[in-house]
């Protein structure tokens, strides 16, 4: 198991009962796993005040009870004190998830309409497109947005897109693309993103999310077009 203890972060605040604790100014997985093993260690040792954690790419977001924080001898300062101190403590990246999740797409057709204006925007056939999305095996970066709904990165550059100007309606197992990233819309949702594929692959499981932060994902496809 690798132990590891960063020297770099810092502490924002964010809004009047959340702050920010930054590990990097970059998208890279090496950071991503630094920000899920600490989200665990304050998941798994709680401290006093905090009432949720939101791990993002390279950020940890603390939300805070203001009734507690504002009691006596307490307070943001002494909050903050003991993040600190938490964060002085080393991390098991080793025991960051691995699981790998074998998801079956349908490319195209009327759930993916969008991959024919990609193949002509990008003058790529189609099934190559199909080759090149399929190709990565993406790592769950963080979840957002709605709830089930996992960032997976990174895209081969050759498939960047923009994202829509307007969002559309969007059917559960939806899979777009924007930016240099995938994902896969687990409800009715408005969305974005250029929508190339479909799934049937379960996305949530009693109302909770089933791709977790760190966890992978191939995409199996299904067909050629």
């Amino acid at each position: 198991m690798k132990s590891e203890n960063r020297s770099y972060y810092e502490i924002y605040a964010l809004g009047d009962s959340a702050f920010t604790i930054e590990f990097g100014k970059d998208i890279h997985p090496e950071t991503n796993d630094h920000v899920i093993a600490r989200f665990k260690q304050f998941q798994e040792n709680p401290i006093k005040g905090i009432i949720d954690l939101i791990p993002a790419y390279h950020t940890l977001t603390l939300c805070f009870d203001l009734t507690q924080i504002s009691q006596p001898k307490y307070g943001l300062n002494t909050l903050i004190e003991h993040v600190k101190l938490r964060l002085e403590e080393p991390v098991d990246i080793g025991e960051i998830s691995q699981n790998l999740h074998e998801i079956p797409v349908v490319y195209g057709g009327k759930n993916g309409l969008d991959i024919i204006r990609v193949s002509l925007e990008k003058e790529i056939d189609v099934n190559e497109i199909i080759r090149l999305h399929a190709e990565p095996t993406y790592r769950v970066y963080m979840l957002g947005f709605i709830p089930g709904f996992a960032y997976l990165g990174e895209l081969n550059k050759v498939l960047s897109m923009p994202r829509k100007s307007i969002p559309q309606p969007i059917i559960p197992g939806s899979i777009g693309i924007a930016g240099l990233q995938t994902g896969i819309y687990p409800s009715i949702s408005p969305g974005g993103w250029n929508i190339i594929g479909h799934t049937d692959f379960p996305l949530l499981k009693n109302d909770l999310p089933i791709l977790q932060p760190g966890d992978r994902v191939k995409f199996i496809p299904q067909n050629q077009i």
